[in-house]
């Protein structure tokens, strides 16, 4: 047991030192200071700042695990739509979990010693008040902490992190115990006490003002009392409104949680900005944007600067193009036709009419260089090699006459499962020419730069999360003292406040259009979407046809309504699609947790022209039935350090998780993971 203690719990290491900023450095000398003279807030704000994760963790489990996995992301280069995983990822998410937990139970613990020795510890008569908040604090955070480990992997230790041997709980069990803890820890916050200037400095969040941290704990408490309402619906509502009765939880722009970014290497740096990550945009999140919301040039036109240095649309008039009368150029022997996606097949060689202003918050579009504010370029597309205009090839890699297409401004996502979809490999669009390194570069929507230049604030919590959790709740009969309407629109009027969009706020909240899987914003417009004749380019010939647009066949989705009901465009659907717009790119694991309780809003199956050895229900005609869980990422595996140091404990986990450590072993709240 030695090894998986030392694992999980590195143990009690404390300084007192001039600033917060310098824990880190001096928790590297067990000597220095005892536990009475160290500070406990320092040791709560270094936790704080680890689970901000430095590059090199946020590289491997934000971006290439939990982006990818929750299709905010298209391109990840490791398959992770797929079930594809590299075990030294798992290893380092793993012990970056653990560490800042280690981090937040020393504060923890410090708080106990030190009010148990107040003499000894020369406590003053603010610390003797203040501490009991800071270890309220520090419980709230370590519910989170453990909400983000039990939620990637699934059963985890409850006291591993004290310097005991660690027994591993069922999912269940800790769900359990973090209701506890939230119920205590909130009451114990006494919201009179605030902090001087010193300690304040040192919570990158909230400056340890014990009324935001309270709210703070309320929404997380909701939204943790929601991951239940599959699996144990009477549990989920009893504590959904026992934290609403604590109280108001996060509620404007101005109190959401979020830890500013600094440019550099360590735990401040962003958690999205390695230069050589595409993080192109997704099929899905294509998709899910089309046709929904605003026109496209009121978006364009924008003259108070939050996306474009020139309000000027001319650049752009000529790309727009109506995406419920054009569907774009389709490709039938350059991308594989086996997936339920219903755009599989085409590149959209335009910018469609109709958009969710939010999307180009989020993603530039290609060879929009110029006129960006931000410009959209990062240090490894560079725009003599990100080519804008591409073609396909044949198996010898000549390029077939007539495919060029220009994707300057294009809309388009990449479909999971691409990377093994043989019949990319001679794709000039999303693979490039051959010749040309950079690929997609230059053709698909990338993250906008606004997200990787460190320059940002990375959110853990936005009020429009705390809103569509209460339309979410008054749409079952929870007692929220709210509508589901009234709750749904101030979380879109939030979320596009947040953005800098909200001047679209009042047309937006009053769209009928459709997306590309059937849904729209409209709350009360619940009337299902019908399939209908559109025009279309044959990618080879030129030549204009049209086809039938086949929304998402309703009795294939994995989302089943109240009632045993499948729907495309119910009110629960239009929530969720809100919440996982709102969501991106910061929520990545939010976004993952509610795909997986509901199947919510609609992802497509991964596509290939070769087997998926990590989804092994996955097969070439799997789209033509119903989605299962198993065609979609669920965990991410233990690693193979988890068994070589504990190999009873590792058991124990697995038994807990009721399936093999896999991708796709469903967790005990989602789909699949219970009767």
């Amino acid at each position: 047991m030695k090894n998986i203690i030392k694992l999980l719990s590195a143990g009690i290491a404390f300084s007192l030192v001039a600033g917060c900023s310098d824990f880190e450095e001096v928790n590297r000398n067990p000597q220095a200071v005892d536990e009475l003279a160290a500070r406990p807030y320092y040791a709560l704000n270094q936790s704080i700042l680890f689970a901000q994760q430095n590059p090199d963790t946020g590289e491997r489990l934000f971006v290439i695990n939990w982006a990818a996995a929750a299709r905010q992301d298209g391109e990840d280069g490791y398959g992770t739509s797929s079930g594809n995983y590299d075990d030294s990822h798992m290893s380092a998410s793993f012990n970056y979990m653990c560490n800042a937990m280690t981090y937040c139970q020393n504060a923890i613990t410090l708080c106990d010693v030190q009010l148990g020795n107040a003499d000894q510890a020369g406590l003053t008569a603010h610390q003797i008040e203040f501490y009991p908040n800071v270890k309220a604090i520090a419980r709230i955070w370590m519910v989170y902490l453990m909400s983000e480990f039990a939620d990637t992997f699934g059963p985890m230790p409850i006291d591993g992190f004290q310097g005991v041997n660690p027994e591993f709980r069922s999912v269940k069990d800790v769900y359990y115990y973090m209701y506890d803890e939230l119920e205590d820890a909130i009451a114990s916050i006494n919201t009179s006490v605030e902090p001087t200037d010193e300690e304040s400095q040192c919570d990158e969040a909230y400056g340890y003002d014990p009324v935001k941290w309270k709210a703070y704990g309320v929404s997380m408490w909701m939204r943790l009392a929601m991951r239940l309402s599959e699996v144990e619906p009477d549990k989920a509502r009893s504590e959904f409104e026992a934290a609403l009765a604590a109280g108001d939880g996060i509620l404007v722009n101005d109190d959401t949680f979020r830890v500013r970014e600094v440019d550099g290497w360590d735990n401040l740096s962003g958690v999205m900005s390695r230069t050589w990550d595409w993080q192109t945009l997704s099929a899905t999140m294509a998709n899910l944007t089309t046709n929904l919301g605003v026109d496209v040039k009121a978006v364009l036109s924008d003259a108070s600067g939050v996306l474009y240095s020139s309000a000027d649309v001319s650049r752009y008039e000529s790309r727009i193009r109506d995406a419920q009368t054009y569907l774009g150029k389709k490709f039938e022997n350059h991308f594989a036709v086996n997936t339920d996606n219903p755009t599989k097949q085409y590149f959209f060689d335009a910018l469609p009419s109709v958009i969710d202003p939010r999307a180009f918050v989020y993603f530039f579009l290609p060879g929009d260089y110029a006129n960006r504010k931000v410009n959209g370029y990062v240090q490894n597309f560079l725009s003599a090699d990100a080519r804008q205009t591409e073609g396909m090839y044949d198996e010898d890699g000549k390029l077939i006459e007539g495919t060029e297409t220009d994707a300057t401004y294009c809309w388009n996502g990449l479909p999971a499962g691409w990377l093994n979809d043989q019949s990319m490999g001679t794709n000039g669009l999303a693979n490039g020419d051959g010749v040309s390194t950079y690929g997609y570069g230059g053709t698909y929507p990338q993250l906008a730069d606004e997200y990787r230049n460190s320059t940002n604030f990375r959110v853990f919590f936005g009020p429009w999360e705390t809103y569509f959790l209460l339309a979410e709740a008054a749409l079952r009969g929870w007692n929220v003292g709210t509508t589901a309407k009234a709750a749904y629109e101030e979380g879109i009027r939030l979320s596009l406040e947040y953005t800098g969009m909200d001047q679209h706020y009042d047309s937006y909240i009053a769209s009928t259009t459709y997306n590309r899987v059937g849904t729209s914003v409209a709350f009360d417009h619940t009337d299902e979407p019908s399939d209908y004749e559109i025009e279309y380019v044959d990618g080879y010939t030129g030549e204009t046809k049209t086809t039938t647009y086949h929304y998402p066949e309703v009795e294939n989705i994995l989302y089943v309504g109240f009632n045993g009901k499948k729907a495309l465009n119910d009110q629960l659907t239009k929530i969720i699609t809100q919440k996982y717009i709102a969501n991106t790119p910061w929520l990545p694991l939010e976004n993952l947790s509610d795909h997986r309780r509901l199947g919510l809003p609609f992802w497509e199956i991964p596509v290939s022209t070769t087997t998926l050895p990590y989804m092994p229900e996955w097969t070439s005609t799997s789209y033509q039935g119903p989605q299962k869980p198993g065609y979609f990422v669920q965990r991410l595996p233990y690693p193979s350090s988890l068994n070589n140091a504990d190999p009873t404990g590792y058991a124990k986990a697995l038994e807990l998780l009721g399936g093999g450590n896999s991708r796709v072993t469903p967790l005990w709240w989602a789909i699949g993971g219970h009767e």
